[in-house]
């Protein structure tokens, strides 16, 4: 079995063990239902519950900091990453795993998620209690009811949760449709803010050592494929040492960043590379905490380019496979339409993007900056918003 097929099987095999929680703690389920709740608590969780990340991170610390009137708890089951994270802010994480824990996620009068990953599994949880999903990237692949080739435990896993979660958070009208149909709801179970970690874009950069800020810098992230291993350059005429070359003279500097589980994948030439050089997602492990460090962004069908676009900094595609991931995830939107940017299939072709994107971003702007009006409306101050919005819930 080579990776990209036990990664598949992971996926299997995670959507399963999230059955797996619904089902065993029906009975803490029915006790939520009947429990008295806390309108001052809420408590956060990460991927898997053992994780502190993406947008509930953000939104946790937002409250942590700007709302003493509430209580917040963080769900990390790691008991390692929990102990350190106890050790760097303070006693607000739990284990769910345990009688305390499951006792203060009970008595929460609001749960936020970034991805499904409940504090306790169960039906009806949303009964007497708000429970907002963020999500962890604005929709662009086929996702839950919208995946193409989504698997039948996943389409079941997906309907059950309907019943847990009361809203979802979407970061536009226009995406508002495309989130309620993704999760087999309405758009009367959207929230519209912008998604709280894109706060991070608007703070002042952080510098690396390892970053020549005098550099041109570019991040390049594709995104993880369900049918193939992904291909760096993907170019017939690609020339190792011309675009080396290339780079050097231009003082562009390409960073690449893949899922944490493939950078091993990474030919080891590409690395080799001069001014080439990986951004570790397992160093490096909230890219929105550096992605502004970046002048530009190469990527083929990540929804990253929809986190970097309130920057409004230009951006390049590579959507070379396209075929092949219209039929396998497909598109919640059209793809060519809501990508801004220019899609070089040579590279002689992808060398002149660089020089446009280099001197002379200015002819990128507006169309970035019109499709940030379309799909990411409330890109600043995001943190603020969805706080209010809990707050207005649960008064």
């Amino acid at each position: 079995m080579n990776k990209q097929q036990s990664a598949e099987k992971n996926q299997h095999r995670y959507t399963s063990s999230r059955l797996h929680h619904i089902i065993s703690s029906l009975p803490y389920a029915f006790l939520s239902l009947i429990s008295k709740r806390d309108k001052k608590l809420i408590v956060f969780c990460g991927m898997h519950c053992d994780c502190f990340n993406s947008n509930s991170k953000h939104l946790f610390l937002h409250f942590l900091k700007n709302e003493p009137d509430y209580t917040v708890k963080f769900v990390v089951n790691d008991d390692e990453k929990r102990h350190a994270l106890i050790e760097q802010y303070g006693n607000h994480f739990i284990d769910t795993r345990t009688k305390e824990g499951k006792k203060i996620a009970i008595q929460a009068a609001a749960w936020v998620v970034s991805w499904l990953d409940l504090p306790l599994g169960g039906l009806f949880l949303r009964f007497r209690r708000y429970v907002l999903h963020l999500g962890h990237g604005i929709l662009l692949k086929g996702l839950g009811f919208t995946e193409k080739d989504g698997h039948l435990i996943k389409k079941l896993y997906y309907f059950l949760n309907k019943s847990n979660i009361t809203c979802s958070l979407a970061t536009s009208d226009f995406m508002s449709k495309l989130v309620a149909k993704s999760m087999g709801t309405s758009t009367r179970r959207t929230i519209i803010a912008g998604q709280p970690y894109t706060d991070a874009l608007f703070n002042e950069p952080v510098k690396l050592p390892e970053i020549n800020k005098n550099d041109f810098k570019i991040l390049y992230a594709p995104t993880w494929r369900k049918h193939s291993e992904v291909k760096l350059f993907p170019f017939a005429d690609f020339d190792f040492t011309a675009l080396e070359n290339y780079l050097i003279q231009n003082n562009i500097h390409i960073y690449v960043r893949f899922h944490p589980a493939y950078e091993e994948t990474i030919p080891q030439d590409i690395l080799k590379m001069k001014n080439v050089s990986l951004f570790s997602a397992k160093k490096y492990t909230e890219v929105m905490d550096y992605i502004n460090i970046f002048d530009a962004l190469i990527t083929d069908y990540s929804s990253i380019y929809l986190d970097y676009m309130p920057l409004e900094r230009p951006m390049l595609f590579l959507p070379y496979d396209l075929e092949e991931e219209l039929k396998t995830s497909g598109f919640v939107m059209d793809y060519m339409e809501n990508t801004p940017g220019l899609k070089p299939s040579t590279q002689a072709e992808f060398i002149d993007a660089l020089d446009k994107i280099k001197n002379c971003p200015q002819q990128f702007y507006d169309s970035i900056h019109e499709l940030n009006l379309k799909l990411n409306t409330y890109p600043k101050n995001c943190c603020v918003q969805v706080a209010a919005k809990i707050k207005e819930k649960l008064n």
